[in-house]
């Protein structure tokens, strides 16, 4: 089980210009002049009592607000006890050092779920990651399908280096990414005008500060596959990945992933989040390390009892209905879960 040290995803530099992109979302920063704490994504619900929820976007997908420097449990408590209200947190990395200042200040903790996100040790080089990782068969399998992608025409890993131009990089993952199914359904980030911006936004954020990484699979000259990750203090976490489904019988993303671990390994980074879903069917086949992830609910000692309990039961019933139904329905649909 891996430790996360940092969260790209609420470095200071991506928040300031995403939020402003993040419909229904509040900015919150720390109340005490020359505090630790920066932005971070939340929004106020006032049912079944006022409290604060992370808000969960693919801009937003890091519940932890940003901080300056390393935090004591004690400042934890005082940021808490400003906010005046419990907080719900969703995929938080348990092991975080935010996090675990935020639940050691904590006056009220309730964990809603607990669960493993794939994660990659940068620990060692990459071809024994991968003499490791995959047995013979899988190996030459995963050979076999980048010789038959090469067949089609001329196959070029196309990476953000230092200083280099990201614009062709964005083009080609919003163009990819809206290719499929999720350009179909209306969820890709091309798909949503506001989205699209913050991304752009984000993203020439951190390249300025030399924090981003960039994949981009192309087939004479045109993308076919395309991932980004951020980076931060020795630490990585990807961002979304698109691909054309048209080549879909390639595999051109579980491809992307692997030329991007061997750039990350040979990067000399610790620790990549994958950023995924639980159980997600391509990452956590390719990526066996993990992370624990929880949600929950948390406030200061000044919450009372009595009206954190009504919160902390009311998510734990939302939660276990949603679930419920969730079963219910691909039990009627046979379909998988996702």
């Amino acid at each position: 089980m891996m430790n996360p040290t940092a969260s790209a995803f609420s470095d200071a530099a991506w928040m300031r210009a995403v939020l402003a992109h993040v419909p229904r979302a509040s900015t919150l920063v720390n109340g005490t002049e020359g505090g630790p704490f920066g932005l971070f994504a939340a929004r106020e619900s006032l049912l079944p009592l006022a409290h604060l929820q992370s808000v969960t976007t693919a801009l937003t997908p890091c519940p932890l607000p940003s901080v300056t420097r390393n935090i004591s449990s004690e400042e934890a408590a005082h940021f808490l006890n400003e906010l005046g209200e419990p907080l719900v947190l969703r995929g938080v990395p348990a092991d975080h050092p935010v996090a675990k200042a935020l639940i050691k200040g904590a006056g009220h903790v309730h964990v809603l779920k607990t669960w493993q996100r794939a994660a990659l040790d940068l620990s060692g080089d990459f071809e024994s990651w991968m003499s490791g990782n995959f047995d013979h068969k899988r190996r030459k399998e995963l050979k076999r399908l980048k010789s038959r992608l090469a067949e089609q025409g001329e196959l070029v890993l196309d990476e953000l280096g230092p200083g280099g131009d990201l614009s062709p990089h964005i083009s080609a993952f919003l163009m990819v990414e809206a290719s499929g199914w999720k350009g179909d359904r209306g969820t890709a980030i091309a798909s949503d005008a506001g989205a699209a911006k913050g991304l752009v936004a984000g993203l020439a954020a951190m390249h300025r500060e030399s924090k981003v990484r960039f994949w981009t699979l192309r087939l004479n000259g045109l993308p076919i596959a395309s991932l980004f990750a951020l980076v931060n203090d020795g630490d990585a976490v990807l961002g979304k990945i698109g691909y054309d489904q048209n080549f879909a019988k390639f595999s051109p993303g579980v491809l992307l992933i692997i030329e991007a671990t061997r750039c990350l390994f040979e990067e000399r980074l610790l620790l990549v989040d994958s950023n995924a879903i639980p159980d997600h069917p391509m990452i956590d086949r390719i990526w066996r390390d993990r992370i624990t992830c929880m949600d929950v609910v948390i406030a200061g000692s000044e919450v009372g009892v009595a009206t954190f309990g009504i919160i902390a039961r009311y998510h734990a019933f939302k939660d276990a209905a949603r679930a419920m139904a969730k079963q219910l329905y691909l039990g009627l649909t046979g379909r998988r879960a996702s």
